[in-house]
């Protein structure tokens, strides 16, 4: 048994907190500060619910942490809104012991230099996830969809934590260790550049993306020079079908950039096509449709806000 600590207990969040707890972990919550916001007094719910993949309904009652408690880590599982990383594990930096492993698990790219210049001494393992979540409450999480999770290392580090996913295997319906981190991540960036801007967009669920295969072909055609120069030798078939692959296996699901815009949250955009056009850029890659995508999901999406909490 493992002492999970989740910075970020959002959708992804609290479904990994319940898996987790169901397999047997001991699983705590932490929650982190600016200094100048420091509550006297934080209150939180006694238990967290979740329904599984059968629909069967879980209770789980975890601990709830606070900056001053970081140097009780022993395993650091970073869930949060990838735009919220930084601020969340800001009030960390020279509280959290240096052994302390960091695993990275969110959507988007941009995040890992930031972590190595703050922690440089923690071993970083970076992670992937196609698993559907959605939260119902701040108390309640449904594990939406099956699917992979992938970890490889952030740094020399965290070669050293390979076991850890083997450990996280026993708890998700998969998860595993990946020398080719950094592609995994790009796969998904890909089909995250396109499922999720378009079903923002348009309100609607992955599954309507099986009658717009031209727009697909399109955004993925614009993307085929930066791939290759980040070593993807696939053509531009295999991308417009792995892209409708994804879509139809999660036909039901809205995005979590849909299920953001509708709440009034800030989206990932910055991190996902904002990720992807600031690559292009130095390059002299012109990508007009993805920018126009960017343009129209950032005007509708509030500012993303610098507030860390157990609930993100």
């Amino acid at each position: 048994m493992k002492h999970w600590t989740l910075l970020g207990c959002g959708a992804l969040g609290g479904v990994m907190a319940g898996l987790l707890a169901q397999a047997g972990h001991q699983v705590s919550l932490l929650r982190t500060f600016p200094p100048q916001q420091v509550p006297k007094e934080v209150k939180h719910p006694l238990l967290l619910s979740w329904w599984d993949l059968e629909g069967q309904h879980h209770e789980f009652n975890p601990d709830f942490l606070q900056t001053k408690d970081a140097a009780n880590i022993s395993l650091l599982l970073v869930t949060t809104k990838v735009y919220q990383v930084q601020v969340a594990m800001e009030p960390l930096i020279g509280q959290l012991p240096e052994a302390t492993p960091i695993l990275l698990l969110h959507n988007g790219m941009g995040t890992e230099a930031w972590v190595k210049r703050a922690f440089p001494a923690n071993p970083l393992l970076i992670g992937i996830t196609s698993n559907g979540a959605l939260r119902l409450s701040a108390e309640e999480f449904r594990h939406t969809g099956s699917g992979e999770t992938w970890f490889g290392a952030g740094n020399a580090a965290g070669n050293d934590w390979r076991g850890v996913v083997d450990v996280l295997a026993q708890a998700l319906p998969h998860a595993a260790w990946s020398d080719e981190i950094r592609m995994k991540q790009w796969e998904k960036l890909v089909i995250n550049a396109i499922i999720n801007p378009l079903t923002a967009l348009s309100g609607e669920t992955n599954g309507s993306l099986l009658t717009r295969q031209e727009e697909v072909e399109a955004l993925c055609h614009e993307l085929i020079p930066l791939l290759l120069r980040e070593g993807f030798n696939l053509p531009e078939e295999a991308w417009v079908s792995r892209v409708m692959a994804v879509a139809a296996a999660t036909a039901s699901n809205y995005s979590s950039m849909q299920q953001d815009l509708v709440a009034g949250r800030p989206t990932e955009i910055d991190y996902i096509t904002g990720y992807i056009l600031r690559e292009a850029q130095p390059l002299g890659l012109h990508m007009p449709l993805h920018q126009q995508l960017y343009d129209a999901i950032s005007h509708r999406s509030p500012i993303a806000s610098g507030i860390s909490n157990f609930s993100i």
